[in-house]
């Protein structure tokens, strides 16, 4: 199906999952023979060396970073069972994010594999505050923002440490002033200290948020691995497949760009920029599909690359001169420029992934299955029309899920309609007062009687309509002030209804922050609605 007609879920609790869950296992298994069979050179690496190459160094990595951070890391099996991947920016995102979580926690176990998660920290910080629903006076709700840091501006959470420790510290209490006792148990009561107890391990807000996460994840059952994907972007195994894309960046180009000017007239888009900006070209210097900038300057630039006879030349947007020289051509074997480019890290230099790069590396070389939410999986129909143009194989297949929780803090289910036949009965009165007046007296009946007349004369002509239009528009308009007192009523009702839809949309949004919501509930819906075992099973 097309991933356009992905919508999220309109109801409390309701779970998307596209294929269903219970269709997971074969898919998987049909992606680990498809992957099996597919033999590709990544420039003097063959495809099914380096996916084993890959997913050892990424689940070493893994367990690394949960061993560094002194979170509970999974006891792996031999690496070759099935790798379910998933993986978000660190923030405080809604249910329906955390819920993949869950559900490639439970997949992993049903296929007796791995659950792995990706950091997605090369990804820019958006925004320092979460969005806290509060209740007025009168019962309504209104929408508070309550910041967690002071704003820096858009920078990579891998470099984006936190500013004000004091307002960083006193989050969870002013987002408990603002909430109440709109939700029982909050799940920022639990959350937060997980939080503040990583400020002795790392000033990244980021990684403050995802150990606390993984922490609550561990203690409710969820063991998955976990990786920052900056560090997944370090090692060996992604710099062969970086360096591929490098040294056959035309053609790489070529099917980016013809893939993209297809979906966009599939789709009728005409915005320059979505779903992402064609690769460019500036004189010699190609775009490439990867992001670059320096530790000491943190703001995400295109990586352009010029290819000379026997090498090539790197460099950032924006500025002038290479920041590197790479032995790399379309002819030459790539290992010579993976151990220079093994070397970045050390000069500050951050060579990263875009959103479709990423996942071409985690379906392609690292996993089995991959669980997106709705906006990478329409991400990823482009992302598959390139594989296909690129890779030379079928992409594998994946798995979109999302899911809608309310905070419930209550709702009038008759309110939308009450107020729809508020607008009709107001509506009436309006075009037909003659059905609604109460008292008729000579005046009021005279009036009906002549609209009644009116209506039913025959007109011929163009002027006669206007003129028999315009004669019931005034008998109406005199009759209006038999209506006013059943208008009046209406009105003051039609405005109560008004602001019981209004809390229904800010009570029925899906988009608040996990913490917000009742620590009991989230735990009933994310763990027992996935089949997963209860804590200390």
């Amino acid at each position: 199906m097309s991933t356009h007609r992905l919508r999220a879920p309109s109801d409390d609790g309701a779970l998307l999952a596209v294929p269903p869950l219970g269709e997971a296992a074969p898919v998987t298994a049909g992606n680990v023979e498809r992957l099996g069979r597919w033999d590709y050179d990544f420039q003097g690496r063959r495809s099914s060396r380096l996916r084993g190459q890959v997913r050892s160094q990424v689940l070493k990595g893994a367990r690394d970073y949960l061993t560094r951070l002194g979170l509970d890391v999974p006891a792996h099996a031999d690496s070759s069972v099935p790798l379910v991947v998933t993986g978000h920016q660190p923030e405080l995102y809604h249910p329906g994010v955390w819920v993949k979580n869950f559900a490639v926690a439970a997949l992993a176990q049903h296929q007796r594999g791995i659950g792995l998660n990706f950091i997605v920290d090369n990804d820019l910080h958006k925004s320092s505050a979460i969005r806290v629903p509060q209740k007025s006076v009168d019962g309504g709700l209104q929408v508070q923002r309550v910041e967690y840091d002071q704003w820096t501006g858009d920078l990579p959470f891998e470099d984006l440490n936190v500013k004000d420790e004091g307002l960083f510290e006193s989050f969870g209490t002013r987002v408990r002033a603002v909430l109440t006792d709109s939700v029982a148990d909050p799940l920022i009561d639990t959350f937060w200290p997980l939080v503040l107890k990583r400020r002795e391990q790392t000033r990244r807000l980021g990684l403050r948020f995802a150990a606390a996460r993984r922490e609550l994840e561990g203690s409710w059952g969820v063991h998955n691995a976990e990786i920052p994907l900056s560090a997944v972007c370090e090692t060996e195994g992604f710099l062969w497949f970086a360096s591929h894309l490098l040294a056959d960046l035309p053609r790489f180009q070529t099917v980016h760009n013809e893939a993209l000017a297809r979906y966009r007239a599939r789709y009728q888009i005409r915005s320059r920029h979505h779903p992402v900006p064609a690769l460019s070209r500036q004189d010699e210097w190609r775009e490439a599909p990867f992001w670059v900038w320096r530790g000491s300057e943190p703001r995400r630039r295109s990586l352009f690359v010029r290819q000379l006879p026997r090498t090539m030349e790197l460099r950032a947007g924006g500025e002038d001169q290479p920041f590197l020289e790479l032995p790399l051509a379309p002819d030459r074997d790539a290992c010579c420029a993976v151990e220079q480019l093994l070397n970045l890290p050390a000069q500050r230099i951050r060579l990263r992934t875009r959103a479709l790069t990423t996942t071409m590396f985690a379906r392609l070389l690292l996993g089995d299955l991959f669980v997106h939410g709705i906006g990478g999986a329409k991400y990823d129909e482009l992302g598959d029309e390139i594989i296909r143009g690129f890779f030379a194989i079928e992409p594998p297949d994946y798995l979109t899920l999302s899911m809608t929780l309310w905070l419930g803090l209550g709702l009038d289910p008759a309110g939308a309609e009450r107020l729809a036949s508020l607008n009709r009965s107001l509506r009436d009165l309006t075009y037909n007062p003659d059905r609604h007046v109460a008292e008729l007296t000579p005046e009021t009946q005279a009036l009906v009687a002549a609209k009644q007349a009116a209506i039913a004369s025959s007109v011929a002509s163009h002027q006669e309509r206007l003129a028999r239009f315009q004669e019931i528009r005034r008998l109406n308009e005199s009759l209006q002030v038999g209506v006013n007192p059943i208008r009046d009523q209406l009105q003051a009702e039609q405005a109560r209804m008004v602001a019981v839809v209004g809390r229904n949309v800010v009570a029925r949004n899906r988009e608040y922050a996990f913490v917000l919501h009742s620590e009991r509930r989230l735990h009933e819906v994310l763990v027992g609605s996935m089949g997963l075992p209860a804590s200390g099973e």
